[in-house]
């Protein structure tokens, strides 16, 4: 019979058997959820990826991806080997171009509107600066905008993101506007105030929207309107244009997202959004603080 320590160090030598290969096809099939679009991302056969896969179920002794004659889909079990594999392939990348000298890519992650306003210059100033580590914004439409995935390295948010995971610091406040369609009742005013969108439904992204009742409540309103939810940001522009519902956003979303048929009206009485850079707890971005500063100066312009 095997004594524990040569379990535990059979166990350990069954995991060095996972190989980077493995991974990264995994995490294209994942993001592609088909082996031939994978495969053509990886730039291998299908066939190679298939059995590249299989291997790596094989090792972790579990289905990682379940297959049917028309659709691939990544099991439970597979869900959580993709994200540690998204942050592992991610260190080793960072690492070896660290080593080599190569730029590597800062992603900034947002959910909708970017950086407002601010994001062009933002963009072509710290590239400039910085062209070892260029940013580059990533649309990312998640809760935690791509960083438990690995997608991102940092994330623009302006909703609340759970605290024990991530850390995060203020960048800015932005003004919030009412999005309405062109020819809505409250489209010609030059201004509103929160309680001229009480009688309306008012949309909310489901994932990352900002607005709540507490928001009318703030402003000592003792009505507020009712709320609906959306999908994402452009099912929310969607609707509004088409009368169905209006929305509080941030200014940013009408420099970042504007859309034919929308009109963006300055709120009088709301409290300003606040803008956060959020990343994950433990994470030590060598450009992390040089990044905050950057941002914090563009939107104290």
């Amino acid at each position: 019979m095997q004594s524990r320590n040569a379990i535990v160090c059979d166990r350990y030598t069954q995991r060095m058997n996972l190989t980077v290969r493995q991974l990264r096809d995994l995490v294209a099939v994942a993001d592609e959820l088909s082996f031939t679009a994978a495969a053509s991302v990886r730039g291998v056969s299908q066939a190679s990826v298939s059995r590249s896969v299989a291997a790596l179920e094989s090792e972790i002794g579990a289905a990682l991806v379940a297959r049917t004659t028309r659709s691939v889909e990544v099991t439970s079990a597979g869900d959580e080997i993709v994200t540690a594999a998204r942050r592992a392939l991610d260190e080793l990348d960072r690492a070896v171009a660290h080593v080599r000298g190569d730029p590597r890519d800062i992603r900034l992650g947002y959910a909708w509107a970017a950086l407002g306003a601010h994001t062009t210059s933002v963009l072509r100033g710290w590239n400039r600066e910085h062209p070892a580590t260029p940013l580059r914004m990533v649309h990312a439409a998640s809760r935690d905008v791509g960083l438990s995935s690995g997608r991102t390295d940092f994330a623009v948010v302006r909703h609340h993101v759970a605290e024990p995971a991530f850390d995060s610091a203020v960048l800015g406040r932005e003004a919030r506007q009412c999005a309405v369609a062109i020819d809505h009742p409250l489209a010609d005013r030059g201004s509103l105030s929160l309680r001229d969108a009480v009688p309306y439904v008012v949309g909310v992204d489901a994932q990352t929207g900002t607005t709540t009742p507490q928001l009318w409540l703030d402003a000592g309103e003792q009505r507020t309107p009712e709320l609906a939810m959306t999908e994402d940001i452009d099912e929310w522009l969607d609707q509004i244009a088409e009368g169905r519902i209006i929305g509080i956003t941030s200014v940013a979303t009408a420099h970042h997202q504007p859309r034919p048929g929308v009109v963006f009206l300055p709120i009088e009485d709301a409290e300003p959004i606040r803008v956060r850079l959020v990343w994950r707890r433990g994470s030590t971005h060598p450009a992390r603080e040089r990044l905050i500063a950057h941002l914090r100066q563009a939107y104290a312009r």
